[in-house]
């Protein structure tokens, strides 16, 4: 994968784990209801993991499509 995907992979995560940390803040401080903080977290967890994943295996020069391990 090239710098540029890397990034956006980096993007990914972060936009998860932000969507997962802020749902959890404010459902923690009593702002939304619990199934408001559940859907975020299982809409923005998945993403964010399998985009983790990518950003770990892109390395600049190297063009492999990695194996997930199916």
């Amino acid at each position: 994968m090239s710098g540029r995907m890397k990034r956006i992979a980096g993007r990914l995560v972060a936009a998860g784990v932000i969507a997962c940390g802020t749902a959890f803040a404010l459902h923690w401080a009593g702002w939304i209801p619990f199934w408001v903080f559940a859907a975020v977290v299982v809409l923005a967890f998945p993403p964010a993991v399998l985009a983790l994943f990518l950003w770990w295996m892109a390395d600049v020069g190297e063009e492999d499509i990695p194996f997930i391990g199916y």
